[in-house]
């Protein structure tokens, strides 16, 4: 699979525009097909009013070899999709079912990841939904009243659901941990 870096593009692009950088990118024949893969997408907003996003993307296409020799670009390179498996059942047998406290970001993917194993876990939380809590957040920025149990911190989806999306901390994840667990959520 050959991955490409930095692929510019501004953000009303379309699906075609995508597939015309990609193209030219890689500098393929005319009829030349090719699937491809977005890995990451970031906001470029240096040159205000103009915004643009950055990609990772993934390509899958004949000739990987010659394509890349073709292409000789530093942003272009070789990739193996290996993918993260988690381990596919737990092996314990377990008398009572799993108690998972919080449905924040870590609680409901524990929670996901037992169940996925078979182990048929309860999940536990004190605060509100989410629709809840956006109007119970809202309340409290407009007049301080707090409610204890269903704020920033408490209620599904935990202090995530109002966090500024930086779910993740691994910058280089070799193994594809990261990746997969953003896949899934």
């Amino acid at each position: 699979m050959i991955r490409i870096s930095q692929l510019k593009l501004r953000t009303d692009h379309t699906e075609e525009d995508m597939k015309n950088k990609i193209f030219h990118t890689l500098r393929l024949r005319k009829g030349t097909d090719f699937s491809f893969r977005i890995r990451r997408q970031s906001l470029d907003a240096r040159k205000k009013p103009d915004l643009f996003y950055v990609y990772t993307v993934d390509v899958s296409v004949r000739q990987e070899k010659e394509i890349l020799k073709r292409a000789k670009n530093s942003r272009i390179s070789f990739v193996t999709d290996t993918g993260y498996c988690f381990r596919p059942k737990g092996r314990e047998i377990l008398n009572e079912r799993p108690v998972v406290i919080g449905s924040g970001p870590a609680g409901l993917f524990c929670a996901y990841q037992l169940a996925c194993m078979g182990y048929r876990p309860l999940l536990l939380e004190r605060g509100a939904s989410v629709e809840e809590r956006i109007r119970d957040v809202n309340e409290f920025w407009e007049g301080g009243e707090l409610k204890p149990n269903s704020n920033v911190q408490f209620g599904e989806g935990g202090a995530g659901t109002f966090s500024d999306g930086k779910l993740n901390t691994l910058v280089r994840d070799k193994m594809g941990r990261n990746e997969k667990v953003l896949e899934i959520f």
